[in-house]
């Protein structure tokens, strides 16, 4: 009989133990279990272009509960390369080759709907959002430069030698460089921007240029007679003159005081566009000729001013004035 009680008490002795072994065991795997739920990442995911953006929101602070636990300041350090990324410039259009290229719209992402996303950000969360966009309108678009050359506002065409074949050459570079460029409404333009560095590399051939006052030879020679046409036609158009130097000598394709010497790196010839609508420059030089038009669309209004005709004869090759001072550099 005794040992039938000591063998029930060993057995409720054994039992007890293996309640208190599972109680502590269980003790042990909750704070676990616990863990695993509070470290599950809370994924905010962006999509655009065939590629995907994954934030774990946990990381910028958000407890999964209260938007306002998110840490903004974190979240728009992660989200501005993708900005960058994702940007696009509009693309005024333009001609090529006087083909008219039509404008490209641009976009840059929509932050203050990804920052309304954010106030409920618990309905955006774990699945791929696609990246909203605001688009960018060019300044020029396609139907601007479709009826562009509708109105003439001003024309001036000057004479050279095409039997001096390096001044011609250069001509031809500068005049094909400012041909059917489109100068928006408020926009300045340079000419030593638009045509470049008048280098050999860039085809530019050396030819009669005066430098303080004196005529030499120098690359790019030839394409002050360019930059003067041009003048005269905007001059013409009733454009807004900005920037004008004259030679120190007297040239012989415009009249007297009527120049633009430009130099790379030194006087540049520049206007601005004071009108409402886009304008365009149309340049062509052949048989000794160099004529540069302005147009625009046949709504524009401007006031047209009077500028002196150009010389009849051809040019001599140089005129100098001997009591002329010395002074800026040019390409003739």
């Amino acid at each position: 009989m005794i040992r039938v009680l000591l063998s029930l008490l060993c057995l409720l002795s054994l039992l007890g133990c293996h309640s208190v072994h599972e109680e502590q065991s269980a003790e042990r795997l909750l704070p676990i279990t616990h863990q695993r739920e509070v470290t599950r990442p809370i994924p905010f995911i962006l999509r655009a272009d065939g590629k995907e953006w994954i934030l774990d929101l946990r990381r910028m602070g958000y407890d999964g509960v209260d938007p306002t636990t998110l840490d903004r300041d974190a979240f728009d350090r992660w989200l501005r390369p993708i900005e960058r990324e994702l940007y696009r410039p509009p693309r005024s259009a333009h001609f090529r080759n006087r083909v008219l290229q039509p404008h490209q719209t641009g976009r840059k992402v929509d932050r203050q709907a990804i920052e309304e996303w954010l106030d409920v950000i618990h309905a955006y969360i774990g699945r791929p959002m696609e990246v909203p966009f605001i688009p960018l309108k060019p300044s020029i678009t396609t139907s601007d430069l479709k009826g562009i050359r509708q109105k003439l506002l001003g024309t001036y065409t000057t004479r050279f030698n095409p039997g001096n074949i390096n001044r011609t050459h250069n001509i031809l570079l500068s005049t094909k460089a400012i041909d059917h460029v489109v100068v928006g409404s408020g926009e300045v333009f340079s000419f030593n921007k638009t045509v470049g560095p008048r280098t050999r590399q860039r085809g530019y051939r050396p030819a009669p240029v005066i430098v303080r006052g004196e005529y030499s030879e120098g690359i790019g020679g030839g394409i002050c007679q360019t930059s003067s046409t041009l003048f005269n036609s905007v001059d013409q158009a009733g454009l807004r003159i900005i920037q004008r130097v004259s030679h120190s000598k007297e040239v012989t394709y415009v009249p007297p005081g009527r120049d633009a010497t430009v130099s790379w790196g030194g006087p540049d010839f520049q206007f601005q566009n004071q009108l409402d609508r886009p304008i365009l420059l149309v340049a062509s030089a052949r048989g000794g000729w160099l004529t540069v038009s302005v147009y625009s669309s046949a709504d524009i209004q401007h006031r047209k001013r009077s500028v002196p005709a150009p010389p009849e004869e051809e040019p001599d090759t140089q005129r100098t004035r001997p009591d002329e001072p010395n002074a800026r550099l040019g390409n003739p």
